[in-house]
């Protein structure tokens, strides 16, 4: 299970550096940084990386529980979260 999660962060901060590699170089001369958000589904909480990635681009995350709600015969709404979905952002 660590290996996965190690995996997920290996693969994030891989993602994460393709988009300024892939940056033209009149962007860059602009100072036109690009944005970047990837979404990933895990069974459980994990984290992303929070801050700088490179100077002046700063990368953020946040953890959306999935929940699977039904109706029990009194009418009352029961939830259990059945995954994770992290949002990772950076700009």
């Amino acid at each position: 299970m660590m290996a996965s999660i190690k995996c997920v962060r290996a693969l994030a901060m891989i993602a994460l550096a393709i988009p300024l590699f892939a940056a033209g170089a009149a962007e860059a001369r602009r100072g036109i940084k690009p944005y970047y958000s990837e979404t990933y589904e895990t069974g459980r909480p994990v984290r992303g990386y929070e801050g700088f990635l490179f100077p002046d681009y700063y990368c953020s995350y946040k953890r959306y529980p999935n929940r699977d709600c039904s109706v029990d015969a009194r009418g009352k709404e029961r939830c259990r979260v059945t995954g994770w979905r992290l949002e990772q952002t950076c700009q």
